[in-house]
């Protein structure tokens, strides 16, 4: 046998073809029980859209919690969240609902920031640089069909946002309105 370091996808490929499907349906169970990880993925790839909406709220609330947790102070370990988003993408393809995850976050670092007072640099840098992402999707031709949806929570974070330091504020009123006049010329 191979030594784990060794072991290529080619190989469990030809594994897993080789299975017959109850085989793959106890290997499937048995990821699913194995961790909480592997039962968001599984359901973000897996479920019908009746269903990912109930998934994309859990991955909300891995954001939520890192930033407001039910006991405590937020941890702001970005990548956490970060790596909710991407998940969500990866597993789910749902481009709405990776985009409002995007927002999500942006939305909670808003809100942190105004309930706990100035925080530092990183923060604000991480904050804002989401919502440019967002931003830049908002733009594709995907994106553009979600404006609407997005638009008034856009103009409530500038106006949370007014006046805060670090540039945070004047970068998200230079962010809002660069999207509403990209949209009105549109």
């Amino acid at each position: 046998m191979k030594e784990n370091l060794d072991l290529k996808w080619s190989d469990l490929k030809k594994t897993l073809q080789d299975a017959d499907q109850k085989e793959l349906l106890h290997i499937i169970k048995d990821l699913y029980k194995l961790s909480e990880k592997n039962r968001m993925f599984l359901m973000a790839r897996c479920m019908d859209l009746k269903v990912l909406d109930g998934v994309l709220n859990t991955y909300k609330q891995v954001i939520k919690d890192d930033f407001f947790p039910k006991r405590g102070y937020g941890a702001l370990r970005y990548s956490v969240a970060e790596k909710a988003i991407k998940d969500y993408s990866e597993a789910s393809g749902d481009f709405a609902g990776t985009m409002e995850l995007m927002f999500f976050y942006v939305e909670n670092g808003v809100e942190f920031t105004s309930k706990y007072g100035d925080i530092d640099e990183d923060f604000y840098i991480k904050i804002y640089g989401m919502l440019e992402k967002f931003c830049t999707q908002l733009k594709t031709p995907e994106g553009k069909a979600l404006y609407a949806l997005f638009r008034e929570r856009l103009f409530e974070i500038h106006r949370k946002t007014r006046g805060m330091g670090w540039g945070f504020g004047d970068g998200i009123k230079l962010c809002v309105k660069e999207m509403e006049e990209f949209f009105e010329e549109d």
